[in-house]
């Protein structure tokens, strides 16, 4: 599949961070924490100088929005912004779990318009261009055709204020998984949305998301024919904290299992 030039600069950049994630994996001497639990790593850091100075390189004057905010990310009035987590998984990556990506989507305007998921440990670059469809590895991919929610196998994260606030989240879990063939929880929300769009999950939910989380994951399900909206079946997904990704048939029943709680906090 021959991309544009953003695409193939999203997939250039995702390659770079890469070559830094690999070097640390397993050889990580200092852990730094942003919450209770919420660590921070040189390979995180790292991994977002080297996506951004190759996006800068190309693109001097796009904004960007990444997890490991500097100052060097100033936002001016230019309508694309790349959106970056330069290590999703982090909890994973430091124990030596191989279940981690790099997460780039470029958004014109309003929109996510291209998308990389890569997942260097797995050897697994999910790419989408909207227009374009999805790939996984350059093979064409779709969501799954599961029409029962007996039948669906989710996957689902907890976000890390759940130890403090876990009232709502324990109890979709518990109501997604009575409905369900099973659940699944990878610690890493970019490669949840990313196996909905292979058709590996049937859907993807989680709440206090951030942005950098789910761009690119938003334009790779939605060009393997997937659904995405937040909880409550509205647009507000990207920014709103809240997010359902589905092979589509399955949403409405998702949304009325989610907001049987949805609306309590």
């Amino acid at each position: 599949m021959k991309f544009d030039k953003f695409t193939t600069v999203a997939i250039e950049s995702a390659y770079k961070g890469a070559e830094v994630l690999l070097k640390y994996f397993n050889n990580i001497k200092k852990i730094e924490y942003k919450g209770r639990i919420d660590p921070v790593t040189i390979a995180d850091k790292t991994s977002q100088k080297a996506i951004v100075d190759n996006i800068k390189q190309y693109f001097p004057l796009h904004n960007i929005i990444a997890e490991e905010q500097d100052s060097t990310l100033a936002q001016n009035s230019n309508d694309y912004c790349w959106i970056i987590d330069p290590l999703d998984g982090t909890v994973n990556y430091v124990h030596g779990v191989p279940t981690f990506a790099i997460s780039i989507g470029l958004k014109y305007k309003n929109e996510i318009i291209s998308g990389v998921i890569y997942a260097p440990a797995l050897k697994e670059m999910f790419v989408a261009q909207k227009g374009k469809g999805a790939y996984l590895n350059n093979k064409k991919i779709t969501v799954s055709k599961i029409k029962e929610m007996v039948r669906a196998l989710p996957v689902t994260g907890f976000p890390y204020y759940v130890k403090e606030n876990p009232t709502r989240v324990i109890k979709n879990f518990k109501n997604i998984m009575l409905e369900t063939q099973g659940l699944r929880r990878f610690g890493a929300a970019s490669i949840d949305l990313a196996y909905v769009a292979c058709g590996r999950f049937d859907f993807f939910w989680e709440e206090g998301l951030k942005p950098w989380d789910v761009a690119a994951g938003i334009v790779i399900l939605k060009e393997a024919g997937g659904k995405i909206t937040d909880f409550y079946g509205d647009k507000d997904y990207l920014f709103g904290k809240t997010i359902v990704a589905s092979n589509k048939v399955l949403h409405k029943d998702i949304l009325k299992v989610l907001n049987e709680t949805g609306k309590s906090k």
